[in-house]
């Protein structure tokens, strides 16, 4: 008996791999945007903090450089929510192109397990045949015996 073979196995072991590449691009993404989201979060307590120092005990420098620190705070979280804007964009294109490489993959799936279907089919039949055959030909035999 032959032995299945399926002639798209190379692109479905293509598809495969090409979806566990998308599946690490897209963790790489989420994680750099945990990370810059944890930075964020980072200097928004910094500024916060800055807040809560007690200007009434600095000297007038004092006061300068804490307002300059709190500005220098504000700008930046200006920058890393814009960074943090643009990792969730790249985390969502990422996402999809993880989708649409599992649905490339199941489709080649799909048509294997129907290639699988069809030539269990056949061998069936084929087996069928063989049994239909020897049955007819063991009647045959007992025929010519009477």
């Amino acid at each position: 008996m032959v032995k299945f073979h399926f002639q798209l196995e190379p692109v479905l072991r293509h598809r495969a791999a090409k979806e566990v590449s998308a599946e690490q691009a897209l963790a790489m993404a989420h994680h750099e945007y945990n990370r810059r989201l944890a930075m964020l979060e980072n200097t928004r307590q910094r500024l916060e903090a800055a807040f809560d120092v007690a200007e009434e005990d600095a000297d007038v420098l004092g006061v300068a450089y804490l307002s300059f620190y709190r500005a220098s705070l504000n700008k930046k979280i200006d920058i890393q929510e814009k960074d943090v804007s643009n990792a969730g964009l790249v985390v969502e294109s990422r996402r999809n192109a993880a989708v649409r490489a599992r649905q490339e993959r199941q489709v080649i799936e799909m048509l294997k397990d129907k290639h699988l279907m069809n030539y269990k089919r056949e061998v069936a039949a084929r087996e069928q045949k063989e049994v239909d055959e020897l049955a007819l030909y063991a009647y045959q035999r007992r025929l010519d015996n009477l």
